[in-house]
């Protein structure tokens, strides 16, 4: 199979039993231990090497990303049941038999040291062996000499090594040993974390070697014995679950031929042929496959409506620009009929005050030139500039501008409101939603362009103008 991963040339011998279940401490500590009424069995940790390595990394990945307690103590009883407890008791320190020895010395870094908050590196043995048997009664385990040797006397049917391996293994394999559950969720957890910073780092440029599992080989408490069936194999003799699970680990991210990486899709630990090898399987590939398409989909339908929208800009933009040049219109009638106005006036001021008689040309003659005079008058007529606000009385909001010809302006403001055709796309809102009579136009200041000033610079001046009193409002006041 693709995630098999077995060291054919390893052995090895481990317990578990057929069920465990939790039990609380005096102090409300959880452990998992074996149930009264199982049954042990003794297998080969390296025939099962991906399988207790995939488990441990997904019980691992569970305690990460915070899974509900009851689906994380399911895994703790299942990973248990399938593969036994990891034997810290003989993992976590430095002595060997541990049993009828004085004190214990901790190992660095190790998990159950750092939960019993000591101040130093030393334990008195027996109350380092009541952490694990917390449920024994002396009846149920204890220790005799015999012809100057310890032995390890148990109330129950386990497995017995006589001295041939260390004494704490024969407590290890009883039933009355148990483990707290923080510290094989804390194990679980510390492999997960590691296995995605060696992938991390397997992506990286490194131009020297970095170390991810420092100080896991102690070869004092570990050996092995070359034995032959058919070829030859090494026969491990392992102080712990725990030992071996790591050996397995560090074998499987050294597999030359194989790398141990993540599924993109679904994230779980699988082996690559090589790096460009991203999903596990070809299911979670086209799952992966499936998302991208869809990704696709929805990212072009996404900026088909930006372009409407855009569309939708630049029509309100246009209908804005056609509005304003019908206000322009509007505006040069005006003007030309104020024109006709001051036309018609200055011919009957003519007709009634001035002797036409006395004119050489004639009475057509001398409206002509008043004509011309009025219209250059009027043209020549210096602006008013100034600062204008158009307030709406229902929402109390106000909109203030700069504007050349103030009295233009409020000539297309009282038109605008006559035809209800909203001048400005800020009003456009308020202006359909409360009517066009709910708007007034107010002069807070007015300004008379200088001489020397052209257009450009007289708007900017009032721009600037309509800016300060607009700083004395608040932002919400104004449109």
């Amino acid at each position: 199979m693709k995630n098999e991963f077995y060291l054919k040339s390893f052995t090895s011998k481990w317990i578990k039993y057929s069920d465990y279940e939790f039990r609380k401490d005096e102090k409300g500590n959880t452990y998992i231990t074996p149930a009264e009424n199982s049954d042990y069995t003794i297998y080969d940790p390296f025939e099962k090497s991906s399988d207790i390595l995939f488990d441990l990394i997904d019980l691992g990945d569970a305690i990460l990303k915070n899974d509900d307690k009851t689906e994380i103590y399911d895994k703790l009883i299942l990973f248990a049941k399938n593969y036994g407890l990891l034997g810290l008791a003989s993992s976590s320190v430095y002595n060997r038999d541990i049993v009828g020895e004085q004190n214990v010395l901790f190992t660095q870094n190790n998990i159950v040291s750092k939960s019993l908050e000591l101040d130093g590196n030393l334990m008195n043995s027996k109350e380092y062996i009541k952490i694990f048997t917390p449920f024994a009664t002396e009846d149920d385990l204890y220790t005799r000499e015999f012809d100057d040797h310890l032995t390890v006397i148990k109330a129950e049917d386990s497995p017995k090594f006589y001295g041939k391996k260390p004494l704490i293994l024969d407590i290890v394999f009883s039933k009355f040993y148990c483990e707290r559950i923080q510290w094989i969720m804390e194990y679980a957890k510390n492999i997960s974390e590691n296995l995605n910073q060696a992938i991390v780092y397997q992506n990286a440029n490194l131009t020297e070697p970095v170390e991810i599992m420092p100080d896991k080989f102690n070869p004092h408490k570990i050996g092995f014995t070359v034995a032959m069936f058919g070829k030859p194999q090494i026969n491990w003799d392992f102080d712990s679950l725990q030992s071996t699970i790591d050996m397995i680990y560090a074998f499987a991210l050294t597999e030359e031929n194989r790398i141990l990486n993540r599924c993109s899709y679904c994230h779980k630990p699988f082996f690559a042929k090589n790096t460009r090898e991203k999903y596990c399987t070809p299911s979670c590939r086209n799952c992966a496959n499936v998302i991208k398409s869809r990704n696709k989909k929805k990212a072009l339908k996404n900026q088909d409506m930006v372009n409407t929208q855009k569309n939708d800009d630049i029509k309100t933009l246009n209908n804005q620009c056609e509005e304003q040049i019908s206000l322009d219109d509007k505006k040069s009638d005006l003007i030309e009929k104020e024109i006709k106005n001051i036309l018609e006036i200055i011919d009957k001021r003519i007709v009634e005050n001035i002797n036409i008689k006395t004119h050489k040309g004639g009475a057509d003659d001398m409206k002509n030139e008043k004509r011309k005079q009025a219209i250059y008058e009027y043209k020549e007529k210096k602006t008013t500039g100034g600062v204008y606000k158009i307030t709406n009385t229902e929402s109390k909001k106000s909109l203030i501008k700069g504007e050349i010809d103030l009295s233009s302006m409020e000539n297309r403001f009282n038109f605008s409101v006559k035809t209800n055709s909203c001048l400005n796309l800020k009003l456009r809102e308020d202006w359909n939603k409360y009517g066009a009579n709910s708007f007034t136009f107010e002069v807070l200041e007015e300004v008379e362009m200088k001489s020397e000033m052209d257009r450009r610079q007289f708007k900017k001046q009032l721009d600037e103008l309509a800016d300060k009193y607009s700083e004395k409002m608040n932002k919400d006041e104004l449109y």
